[in-house]
């Protein structure tokens, strides 16, 4: 089977249980490049009624850290229309930044 050239996943990443995180690593060995977008507080706050545990750069380090990871970038909507447009030029900059 191939691997995926890309592949990603969003979320708060407060606190990441150990099948979340597996999961994170399982899909990471199955592509070459994986990113992870974060959502900002107020997103989490007012999209999805609750409070995030940890401000976002903290949160954005915790994804930094996990082995694999390529990119990190926040997510200041839950719009699909506008997620879908912030995870494209995220992908595509990280891919031309990282042309050999």
């Amino acid at each position: 089977m191939n691997k995926k050239k890309l592949d990603f996943c969003i979320g708060i990443f407060d606190n990441l249980t150990d099948r979340g995180l597996a999961k994170i690593k399982d899909d990471i060995q199955n592509c070459e490049i994986y990113g992870i977008g974060v959502y900002t507080d107020e997103v989490v706050t007012n999209d999805f009624y609750t409070y995030p545990v940890n401000n976002l750069e903290k949160r954005m380090e915790t994804a930094k850290n996990i082995e694999g990871v390529k990119f990190v970038f926040k997510l200041d909507t839950s719009d699909p229309v506008k997620l879908k447009e912030i995870i494209k030029n995220e992908a595509t900059k990280y891919i031309n930044d990282n042309k050999k």
